[in-house]
């Protein structure tokens, strides 16, 4: 089953992401996952905002790993305040980390990023919602909150309020087509604001290199 049926069956079912606990199968796709070594990312950063105004990150910047993008705290309202967003880096899960009834055959990718209080006075709850894995820097990969209790990749409830500077670190699980490699992550969060296109023109994270072709990897829900 690829990733994009996989989507399609979370639907039906209502309940992928509540999913956390079932036995891995020995199947090929499994295989390959357990066969993709796993890179060490630092989980979290110490960000320090810049002095002064802050200005929006804007659409199709490219940054590298560790880098702060300034981005709506809230991407359904993103004329309002905006946050940090620190993405250190996306790392394939070890073999057996997730459960089959989680993955549905696709390889899990876990995405590294610490959030960061930019204003004074909080209004919006911080979200993650628009970040996601990508092979490119253009597709998005299903990007999905992992499981409870899941080594190497913790994302409890946020803070409910965080004052100005402080932050807390969070991961999510991108899953991708099992021959396809996760090297990017991107913001690409349909704000249904034309100032803040972020879905056609993705702020992306990498290392620099020049980004694989356009892939086929399925899309997430948000």
């Amino acid at each position: 089953m690829t990733v994009r049926n996989a989507l399609a069956f979370a639907v039906v079912a209502g309940s992928l992401l509540m999913t956390s606990a079932a036995c891995s199968s020995d199947g090929d796709s499994d295989e390959t996952t357990r066969a993709t070594p796993s890179v060490a990312v630092p989980t979290s950063a110490n960000v320090a905002l810049p002095a002064g105004p802050l200005a929006l990150t804007d659409p199709g910047e490219a940054l590298l790993w560790s880098d702060t993008a300034l981005l709506p705290s809230d991407a359904f309202r993103p004329d309002q305040q905006l946050a940090g967003f620190t993405v250190t880096g996306i790392e394939p899960a070890p073999g057996g980390a997730l459960p089959d009834s989680f993955t549905h055959g696709g390889s899990p990718f876990y995405i590294h990023l610490t959030v960061t209080q930019a204003v004074d006075r909080q209004r919006n709850a911080l979200s993650t919602a628009g970040f996601a894995g990508s092979a490119d820097g253009v597709t998005p990969a299903l990007t999905l909150t992992p499981p409870p209790n899941v080594a190497g990749c913790q994302a409890g409830p946020p803070p409910q309020t965080l004052a100005k500077g402080q932050s807390y670190a969070t991961c999510l699980v991108a899953l991708a087509d099992p021959d396809t490699t996760l090297t990017r992550v991107i913001y690409w969060a349909d704000t249904g604001d034309d100032r803040y296109d972020y879905k056609s023109a993705p702020v992306v994270w990498s290392d620099g290199t020049a980004p694989a072709a356009p892939s086929s990897s399925t899309q997430p829900t948000g």
